[in-house]
């Protein structure tokens, strides 16, 4: 079971508010001048700000440069997770859990075979350092794209959803897609981009702008 990316998208938000209290410390911080930004500038001939700040999240490589992309993404102070995505997709949600150590989060060991992107979304996480960089590879996610694309479409944008959060609180994030510079995925809509509606708080104070 799987859900559309409205939804996720949908819940993603609905979560944003785990992330006030750490976002008002980083606030304060710059407001103090003793946070620094992320880039000195914004190079746009470079992976990382192409991918998170170009991209929402995303990243793309294709094989014959990999190896010379994740010297530089060290070089560059990223540390890395894989999941191989050539694999069946069961075996991919399987890496997933294993990789956000969902048993000893959770309680209880997940079926491999569930689609339920929410679940993911709620243990979708890594430990990034503040200042700190972390990608999340995504070997052959062509081949999952052709077996499962509505699922794999949603594990990207829960993944865009997190580098924007990370970044919003000084850290850096993206998903690395390793596929062929010709892959049929390239260029699939993750997330079309809506006009919001009114803003809307979710206590008078907030809504009213009185704090």
């Amino acid at each position: 079971m799987f859900f559309s990316g409205t939804t996720i998208l949908a819940s993603v938000f609905g979560r944003l508010s785990l992330f006030a209290d750490s976002f008002k410390k980083f606030m304060e911080r710059i407001r103090q001048g003793d946070m620094m930004p992320l880039w000195e500038r914004l190079e746009w001939d470079h992976i990382d700000i192409m991918a998170i700040v170009g991209d929402g999240g995303l990243g793309t490589i294709d094989e014959k440069r990999h190896d010379a992309c994740l010297v530089w993404l060290s070089r560059h102070g990223y540390n890395l997770d894989t999941i191989d995505c050539t694999q069946p997709v069961n075996e991919i949600v399987a890496d997933l859990q294993r990789l956000f150590h969902w048993e000893a989060r959770f309680g209880y060991a997940p079926d491999p075979a569930n689609r339920n992107l929410h679940n993911m979304e709620d243990a979708f996480t890594f430990d990034i350092p503040e200042g700190g960089g972390h990608v999340l590879e995504l070997l052959g996610a062509d081949m999952a794209w052709q077996k499962e694309p509505e699922w794999i479409l949603g594990l990207l944008l829960i993944a865009q959803m997190y580098s924007r959060c990370q970044l919003a609180l000084g850290r850096r994030f993206f998903a690395l897609l390793v596929i062929p510079e010709d892959s049929d995925m390239i260029g699939e809509i993750v997330q079309q981009v809506r006009v919001p509606s009114t803003f809307y708080g979710s206590h008078p104070s907030y809504h009213l702008f009185e704090r």
